[in-house]
C-alpha cells in the first residue's frame, strides 16, 4: 500500500512539473548531534526524493543562538525557494521559540 501511495504522489509531482509548475522544495533545519534526529531527517529527505520533491538539510551546531536560528527560519520563509519547512525538535535549549518563526502559508 505504501509503495502504491509513493508511486501515485511521484506521478502527481511529475504531472505538476510537466505543466510548468515549480518542483516542491523542502528545507529541513537540524540543530545538534542527536543520532535519532539525523536518522529521521535522512529518512524524510529520502522519501521526498523518491516522490520527486527536492530537499535540503541545514545542520547547525547546538551552540546556535535563538536569534541566529530565527534569522535562518525567516530567510527560508522568504527566499521564494522553500515550499515546506521542517525544524526538527527537540531543540537543544529550553525556551527556544523557533517554531513561532515558521510562516504558516495556507
Amino acid at each position: 500500500m505504501a509503495q502504491e501511495i509513493k508511486q501515485e504522489v511521484q506521478q502527481q509531482m511529475e504531472e505538476w512539473v510537466a505543466l510548468g509548475d515549480k518542483r516542491p522544495h523542502l528545507s529541513v533545519v537540524l540543530v545538534g548531534e542527536n543520532p535519532a534526529s539525523h536518522s529521521y531527517v535522512l529518512n524524510k529527505t529520502k522519501a521526498a526524493a523518491e516522490v520527486g520533491i527536492n530537499s535540503e538539510t541545514i545542520v547547525k551546531t547546538a551552540s546556535i543562538s535563538e536569534e541566529e536560528l530565527l534569522n535562518l527560519i525567516n530567510n527560508l520563509n522568504t527566499d521564494g525557494n522553500t515550499d515546506g519547512l521542517l525544524v526538527l525538535l527537540p531543540l537543544p535549549e529550553e525556551g527556544f521559540t523557533a517554531c513561532s518563526g515558521i510562516n504558516k502559508k495556507g
